[in-house]
């Protein structure tokens, strides 16, 4: 018997520490509101919020302004809503959504966070003075102004999986890493973001964040001369790799990316197309380095355009030193304006980088090069095929020529069957394949993508739909859609804005086996011009479902 009772009072014993471990509060089940369950929450413990839309934010709060918070987070609890467009914080403007100071062991996810001000910064969600032990994932932060999200003063969270929509800032309209905080940001997507600085993302002052995966598209900087229509980098120096940086805008440096004021770090295998530098004296499409010396490093930098009046640097602008590495980028297909001079890279002031083993080809206007003040030294390059000329400046530092790269698909079209930017294997840019001999620039690759134009074709099943995409792009009235079916079958085009929102479809109907194109001209179903803007095509075809993106530029 005393057996029987003590298996059963340890039994009891277990049960209740597995209690205590796994308790979960519920909202609005327990608590009306989140800030009262996230209050009441023991250590270690959950705070499951159901659906619906929470409007409380008059909880005062630390720091700048002291405003308000929806949420205050305590350690080790964990807050989990029921997904990004079921749970809603709506803070209507009334203060922060989510505050977050001092904290350890806490998590936040499968919510959607809107509407929040702050008097300072940080309206969506403030992270400050915090580890790595803060994870934020499968959130979505929206239409906040004064910021989504701040990492600020030694804040080094990690952000999984967060959609940063249509916020305001007055840096880092999206997110903004500060003050020597090394925060890591994983696979987000960062749309219509808008700020003066970073429209997306500003990475300063001493911060060595980590940017991977991420997808910036659509995003600006909303006063003139700002920098860094995707991201700015300001006396920091992060990591970003593997992220797409895609039609945003800057009304000064840096159509997708700016490094200023000092900063470093490494931006490789990535890829950065169609953004524009569109006001008076923009500088830098694609990049904009000024005093800065980043790695910049297998980068696919093609149709970025430089449209403003004495605007420079089609691909890259360099001003001033110390100045970038640029190693292993296929720079192709991009202009400058009819009062600029280098639709490739532009060096000015100083701006002596250093580029190897790059493409610099087929620029839609302007030379390849610019030098203004400048000795850049350019080695083991290929330069072909620009609208102007194909001359280096500064030092040529040997290894350069001038062939074809051989690009599998002609410049302008956004690929889907292999790499943006892939050359055929034939290519004098391919590892031994350099015109001087095999063993000239020790044998490397030239260029960023060392994908032959058969890679990725052979894996698609017989009878397959082959999306290869459109052109132009941008485009203003019309563009054309192109793709590929290996056998006859039905087609359909649909056309969505950011949001989601069925905006047009292009009944194609029973097709041929071969090459197909569409035109759309940029109006909806019922015939209506819709407004510039980065819209979503999808090709239905032969049980495939393909999409590509494209921007409308009035």
């Amino acid at each position: 018997m005393r057996k029987i009772l003590g298996l059963l009072a340890l039994a009891l014993l277990t049960l209740g520490a597995a209690g205590v471990q796994a308790g979960t509060i519920t909202v609005p089940g327990d608590y009306s509101t989140i800030y009262a369950g996230v209050q009441a929450c023991p250590p270690g413990d959950t705070v499951l919020v159901a659906a619906g839309t929470y409007h409380d934010c008059t909880h005062e709060t630390e720091g700048p302004g002291s405003t308000p918070a929806c949420v205050i987070m305590k350690s080790d609890v964990t807050l989990i809503g029921a997904g990004v467009d079921a749970t809603i914080i709506d803070a209507q403007s009334q203060g922060r959504g989510i505050f977050v100071e001092l904290v350890s062991n806490v998590r936040i996810e499968n919510l959607q966070v809107r509407g929040a001000f702050a008097a300072v910064y940080g309206a969506g969600i403030l992270l400050r003075q915090l580890d790595d032990t803060v994870r934020i994932t499968d959130v979505k932060i929206q239409a906040n102004t004064d910021g989504g999200v701040i990492c600020i003063n030694s804040a080094s969270p990690i952000l999984r999986r967060v959609e940063f929509v249509n916020n305001v800032a007055k840096q880092g309209g999206g997110l903004a890493i500060e003050e020597m905080s090394n925060a890591q940001v994983y696979d987000c997507v960062f749309t219509g973001n808008s700020s003066p600085s970073g429209g997306a993302l500003i990475v300063r002052a001493d911060s060595n964040a980590i940017v991977d995966g991420c997808i910036f598209d659509g995003n600006f900087t909303n006063a003139a001369f700002g920098n860094g229509g995707a991201l700015a980098v300001i006396s920091a120096a992060p990591t970003i790799t593997n992220c797409q940086i895609l039609n945003n805008d800057t009304q000064g440096y840096g159509g997708g990316a700016a490094f200023m004021s000092g900063a470093g770090g490494t931006f490789s295998h990535s890829l950065v197309m169609g953004n524009t530098a569109s006001y008076t004296f923009g500088l830098g499409a694609g990049i904009h380095t000024d005093g800065s010396s980043p790695l910049l490093e297998y980068l696919v930098i093609t149709d970025n355009h430089a449209t403003g009046f004495n605007a420079e640097g089609g691909g890259i602008n360099v001003n001033f030193g110390p100045a970038p590495t640029i190693r292993n980028c296929s720079i192709f297909g991009n202009s400058t304006g009819s009062t600029g001079v280098a639709g490739g890279i532009s060096f000015q002031f100083g701006g002596d980088a250093l580029v190897e083993n790059c493409i610099v080809a087929q620029s839609v206007t302007g030379a390849a090069f610019y030098c203004l003040s400048s000795t850049p030294t350019i080695s083991c390059s290929d330069v072909w095929g620009n609208a102007v000329d194909d001359n280096l400046c500064g030092t040529d530092g040997g290894g350069n020529f001038s062939l074809d790269p051989q690009f599998c698909v002609p410049v302008g079209f956004g690929l889907r069957d292999v790499a943006i930017g892939a050359i055929d294997a034939n290519s004098p840019c391919m590892p031994g394949n350099h015109p001087d001999g095999p063993q000239a620039c020790g044998g490397a690759l030239i260029g960023a993508v060392d994908t032959s134009c058969d890679t990725g074709v052979d894996d698609l099943p017989a009878g397959a739909a082959r999306l290869v995409g459109n052109a132009p792009n941008p485009f203003n009235p019309k563009t054309t859609i192109f793709f590929v079916l290996d056998r006859p079958g039905l087609a359909s085009i649909r056309i969505h804005d950011l949001a989601g929102r069925r905006v047009a479809t292009l009944p194609v109907g029973e097709l041929t086996a071969g090459n197909h194109q569409v035109d759309w001209d940029g109006r909806d179903d019922a015939g209506v011009s819709v407004p510039s803007g980065v819209y979503l095509y999808t090709l239905d075809a032969l049980g495939e479902t393909l999409s590509g993106r494209m921007t409308l530029v009035k």
